[in-house]
């Protein structure tokens, strides 16, 4: 089995073609259509899916379908090729497969690959801003459908939780997520910096733009209970409140009367995008003397201005501009930007560790054979003066087979990676003629998933009669 992805991102396609892909799998409808249509998907001579598991993982930025494939039996085909070429033709319309331009939009990863790059992703080393949260979220979601779709088996599961395991290590261990990186939320860092704690603290939002929104959220996870909103129409900022508290009009204070709370607020967010300065230095000073020297930080992300520079000089004032959030938020990035390349040092080991695994789950096939046949030598031989029926000769016999086995089998595990455990896995199935054994196990899962494809294409045909 091969662990292959294939997909596209924000770094190989454009908006548009995104666009297209992401439209065909918005809903968990559409994407059980398009997974449905994969797994029909067979070669000439196969009589399963060329694809044994999937999960679709599709978000703004990517779309990436993370797959279990059989190898191809027979050498004229390409199971991947197949794959690509229905998937391309699926998106874009029938001869997009031979079409080159769309085919680079889109990239492949196989095995070793394959698994650094998911984890990568889990990890969130490759979205647009390193280190964002939601990414992972994302994978999680997409791991889940397919779990209630029945279409992620024991190796994706095993793929998948690995991966959040690794994403979990790398936020442990590394400083990717600690430095924040939007406006907003580094506004809110720097509130807390100055107050060491704003649980306690008042907050006077002025502006209801998509900024304000996501600070007053940040705002509200950090613990602020006490949140004013002030807009120049007050629908839009009852609206914003409701969105915000789930209540229409809460905390809104009337534009006309904003400067009533600079008395009394500790922290003014503003993104007002005036054109004019709306808080000024002769409006402040009378205000902070009413305060009685009370700190008030203010925090100016509008573009042009709407705080008066000025304002800076009154004593016990704090504001800080869009630029000086701007190099906070740049210098974050370097940290981040110099914490991926630990983080994917990281990716990396976790990957060898998983391609060491997978590689060798091809030895139990050869050691559950040699098992079997040690104790079929040892219960035809002690059966021959022992009751071989006994709880404590089976419970003898399978120590013996264990003990016999366990330094062979530490070997043949250890190499499984490399040419030496092939050649170890074949040497063993020629001294103990293992070959047969192994052969006639595998007709036998065929026989069972060919009766079990049997039994639900018969149930598909009565139901398909009934109705």
């Amino acid at each position: 089995m091969d662990i292959v992805i294939f997909g596209l991102n924000h770094k190989t396609a454009d908006l548009d073609h995104r666009e297209a892909v992401s439209k065909k799998l918005r809903t968990k409808e559409a994407r059980q259509r398009f997974i449905s249509g994969l797994l029909s998907i067979h070669s000439s001579v196969a009589a399963h899916s060329l694809i044994k598991e999937i999960t679709v993982i599709s978000t703004c930025n990517r779309a990436e379908f993370v797959m279990i494939i059989h190898e191809s039996e027979a050498e004229n085909i390409n199971p991947i090729k197949l794959i690509e070429n229905y998937i391309l033709n699926y998106f874009f319309g029938d001869g997009a497969g031979n079409d080159a331009g769309l085919y680079n939009m889109f990239y492949t990863f196989k095995n070793k690959e394959a698994i650094s790059h998911l984890f990568a992703v889990t990890s969130s080393l490759d979205s647009m801003i390193i280190g964002e949260p939601q990414i992972l979220g994302q994978v999680k979601n997409a791991y889940n459908e397919a779990c209630d779709l029945k279409t992620a088996g024991p190796l994706l599961n095993k793929l998948f939780h690995r991966s959040f395991y690794c994403a979990k290590k790398i936020r442990t261990e590394t400083k990717i997520a600690s430095a924040p990186v939007s406006v907003s939320y580094a506004a809110v860092e720097i509130a807390k910096k100055i107050f060491n704690s704003i649980d306690d603290k008042k907050v006077l939002l002025m502006g209801v733009g998509e900024m304000g929104k996501v600070a007053a959220k940040h705002f509200i996870k950090h613990g602020v209970t006490e949140i004013f909103i002030t807009n120049r129409t007050n629908d839009k900022a009852a609206e914003f409140a409701k969105e915000i508290f789930g209540y229409y009009g809460k905390g809104v204070i009337d534009f006309a009367e904003y400067y009533k709370i600079l008395t009394v607020a500790d922290i003014v967010l503003c993104s007002m995008g005036a054109e004019n300065f709306i808080i000024k230095y002769d409006d402040l000073l009378p205000i902070i003397k009413l305060r009685k020297q009370k700190p008030l930080f203010l925090i100016d992300i509008s573009v042009p201005r709407n705080i008066d520079p000025e304002v800076n000089k009154i004593s016990n004032v704090y504001l800080f501009d869009i630029d000086d959030i701007g190099k906070m938020v740049e210098n974050n990035l370097d940290v981040r930007q110099k914490e991926a390349g630990v983080a994917s040092q990281i990716v990396e080991s976790e990957a060898e560790e998983f391609i060491a695994w997978k590689s060798s789950l091809n030895a139990v096939p050869i050691i559950v054979a040699l098992k079997n046949r040690i104790q079929n030598i040892l219960n035809e031989e002690l059966g021959k003066y022992l009751n071989k029926n006994s709880d404590d000769i089976r419970t003898l016999i399978n120590s013996i087979a264990n003990k016999i086995l366990h330094d062979p089998v530490k070997v043949i595990k250890k190499n499984a990676l490399d040419d030496n455990g092939i050649n170890l896995m074949e040497a063993a199935k020629t001294l103990f003629n293992l070959e047969q054994d192994i052969n006639e196990k595998d007709e036998t899962k065929k026989d069972e998933t060919t009766r079990k494809n049997s039994n639900r294409d018969e149930k598909s045909l009565k139901i398909k009669l009934i109705k």
